[in-house]
């Protein structure tokens, strides 16, 4: 029973005719006749009765083209989404970014990459999370790629780098820091930090290299969430800076030695990107983008 049978079948049960859905198929009525008999045959009972000239229905030829039906337009689904998302110039995208590259790095990107109108009818789907968590969704190609941070031990995943987020500190208003120009790591070590999950190995070296204590308030699993915790004096953070900071009840302050966190596009080197998603990584990869990543505070 093959799917051209399955769809003679159904157009059959609604134009009830089996002269009319013969040549609806375009193909000879005794030809029809034997494909539904073979079919009654293998499932052991009768799906249609004559009902004057036409044909109806049984109760089980009901119950079958239910399911019949139902199956064909998943069926025809699963065809349509892959086709989709391999159309050259209608394909979607799937892409994992981190939580600072949110409120607008990733706008931007987009905005450029759809600016040109060959890119504009592209679809987008979107996972936020930290590094870790994206990494192992572009190893199950749940994602294309993601823009992330670097890990290290990761021999499935390649990684590009993209960009430098410069990094800044931040404190409460009524922190006693609130009202210096610049800080250094070493006033840093001496009051409590607050950390994402995973960049726990970037902000420990910046210590490290210093030779300096980092004293852990907290860890937190994406860095907007630390904005709040040090509006109430929880701790200070390094993060990179957005310039959504201001919205906060925090003093955002740049770093006596500018450091920067680099950003990479990572991917599965043996993944096969769609028509899309490899317009994307073009785009990415060769630097068509131009952002403005200076501290404007």
């Amino acid at each position: 029973m093959n799917l051209h049978n399955l769809e003679a079948f159904c157009r059959l049960a609604e134009v009830e005719h089996y002269g009319k859905a013969a040549d609806e198929l375009g193909i000879a009525q005794p030809s029809l006749s034997r494909m539904i008999r073979r079919m009654e045959d293998d499932l052991g009972v009768a799906l249609f009765k004559p009902v004057g000239r036409n044909i109806r229905l049984t109760k089980m030829g009901k119950i079958y083209y239910e399911k019949v039906k139902k199956g064909l337009e998943e069926i025809k689904l699963g065809a349509d989404t892959i086709q989709d998302i391999v159309d050259p110039y209608f394909g979607s995208i799937d892409l994992g970014f981190i939580f600072t590259l949110g409120p607008e790095i990733i706008p931007e990107l987009l905005k450029q990459f759809r600016s040109d109108p060959e890119r504009a009818k592209y679809k987008f789907k979107f996972w936020q999370g930290n590094t870790p968590r994206l990494i192992d969704n572009a190893k199950k190609e749940i994602c294309d790629f993601s823009i992330c941070s670097y890990l290290k031990n990761e021999p499935e995943i390649e990684f590009f780098h993209l960009l430098d987020q410069p990094l800044v500190a931040i404190v409460a208003k009524s922190h006693p820091y609130a009202m210096k120009k610049k800080v250094s790591i070493a006033e840093l070590s001496e009051i409590p930090m607050i950390l994402c999950l995973d960049k726990t190995y970037f902000i420990d070296n910046l210590f490290r290299k210093e030779k300096l204590p980092l004293n852990i308030a907290c860890r937190v699993e994406e860095d907007q969430a630390l904005a709040g915790l040090v509006s109430i004096n929880l701790g200070a953070a390094i993060l990179p800076y957005n310039n959504l900071m201001k919205f906060h009840d925090i003093v955002v302050l740049p770093l006596e030695t500018p450091v920067y966190r680099p950003v990479y596009l990572a991917k599965r080197k043996d993944i096969q990107l769609p028509a899309g998603a490899k317009a994307f990584e073009t785009f990415l990869k060769e630097k068509e983008f131009q952002l403005s990543l200076e501290l404007t505070f």
